[in-house]
């Protein structure tokens, strides 16, 4: 399993490094014109990091959607079909792969989002405008939010786990239609629908479920049935290939 995880983070590794370069440069705008004190320079690169973090963890996601979709319609990884490792261990190494990547990616840019706040504090320029703006956003999630360490990691705990959902939904959908769609025109079509209708069907079933009343832990909970969607869609998708698929 260590070889197949090392495989399929090389084949993403060159999109990973171009993320990580822009938000080098976008941290050293940053830098330049918080301790330049030039606030236009500083806003450049607070938005540039803002849109490099939004950006960098959903590609990693839908690249890694791709490369399954390019694995079973192409030749390039044939081999790797061939090898003594059966789907679920194919399938676990991408999906292992891909939540090591968007969490190790939500800590990264939690973390630098974080140094930044603290490097403004140090230089005593006033943040009640952001930290209003983020309680706001807050607010929209939810109207008990407040501003604070464990409401935040919450929130990014819920959002970053929300995401490993629809990359394993997105799994899921992709498979439905190349076992089905075989070499047919318009599967990469009917696989997105395959995933609308099935991100629909889990949002549906999710409402469901009772949950805590409190803010936090109603998003930690939703965290978890986020977790334990994205378990379900494994197996199933992982049954599937080692059943149905062909390739």
């Amino acid at each position: 399993m260590s070889k197949l995880f090392k495989y399929e983070f090389r084949k993403s590794l060159f999109s990973k490094l171009i993320f990580v370069g822009i938000t080098g440069v976008m941290e050293i705008v940053y830098l330049i014109g918080l301790f330049r004190d030039l606030e236009d320079m500083m806003v450049i690169g607070m938005l540039g990091l803002f849109f490099t973090a939004l950006a960098g963890i959903s590609f990693i996601g839908i690249e890694s959607i791709l490369i399954l979709y390019r694995d079973l319609t192409t030749k390039q990884s044939y081999m790797l079909f061939m090898t003594p490792n059966n789907s679920y261990k194919i399938l676990g190494s991408k999906a292992l792969e891909n939540a090591f990547s968007v969490l190790l990616s939500g800590v990264f840019f939690g973390g630098m989002a974080a140094l930044d706040f603290f490097l403004l504090g140090r230089k005593n320029i006033q943040i009640k405008d952001i930290l209003d703006i983020l309680t706001s956003m807050l607010k929209e999630v939810d109207p008990r939010l407040q501003i604070s360490a464990p409401a935040l990691a919450a929130l990014l705990l819920m959002i970053l786990c929300s995401w490993v959902l629809q990359i394993t939904t997105g799994y899921l959908a992709v498979v439905l239609a190349c076992t089905f769609l075989s070499g047919k025109k318009g599967a990469a079509v009917i696989s997105f629908v395959f995933y609308i209708a099935i991100s629909m069907l889990t949002g549906w079933i999710s409402k469901k479920i009772p949950g805590p009343k409190e803010a936090i832990p109603l998003l930690i909970f939703e965290a978890c049935i986020f977790l334990a969607w994205s378990i379900v869609m494994y197996f199933i998708t992982a049954w599937i290939m080692d059943k149905k698929l062909s390739v």
